[in-house]
């Protein structure tokens, strides 16, 4: 198999919908254990989120552990994510090389999601973040943020 760098330069980038069919994928596992967790403890989620800042902080925080609970150690070994493991693709950083968790959960998901709290401008952001897809080098801010690609496995 051909190192990553090899891959970039070849064209080996995801396709733009198979990146979206694995952020789904994350979406969709990320939503039902936040809610039904939150639920199993007796806290309303969708209540939280209209007490303003604290609402958000504690939204903020719950994602954070659940993403570490249920992506970290792919995150950590393979740089993918549930979704990013079951269609084939991986990150890596733009030169090819492993892309540590630092980059994959602190860089990749952390900013963006700190960033899309911010009243108004966060919004904006996040669909920046999502449109830039569409550029000829197919990576998002994210991707920008964090220096990394994501490539077929």
């Amino acid at each position: 198999m051909a190192d990553a760098a090899e891959q970039v330069e070849a064209g080996a980038l995801a396709g733009r919908g198979t990146r979206f069919w694995a952020a789904m994928i994350d979406s969709v596992l990320l939503i039902a254990l936040m809610f039904g967790g939150a639920k199993l403890l007796g806290i309303d989620l969708l209540k939280q989120a209209e007490n303003g800042a604290t609402g958000n902080l504690l939204i903020f925080a719950a994602s954070v552990a659940v993403n570490l609970l249920l992506q970290g150690w792919l995150l950590y070994s393979r740089s993918q994510t549930i979704g990013k493991f079951a269609l084939g693709i991986r990150i890596v950083r733009v030169d090819g090389g492993h892309a540590n968790i630092g980059r994959t959960l602190g860089l990749r998901l952390l900013v963006i999601t700190a960033l899309s709290l911010i009243p108004f401008v966060g919004q904006l952001i996040g669909t920046i973040d999502a449109l830039m897809i569409f550029g000829k080098s197919r990576r998002c801010l994210h991707d920008l943020i964090a220096g990394t690609v994501v490539v077929k496995a």
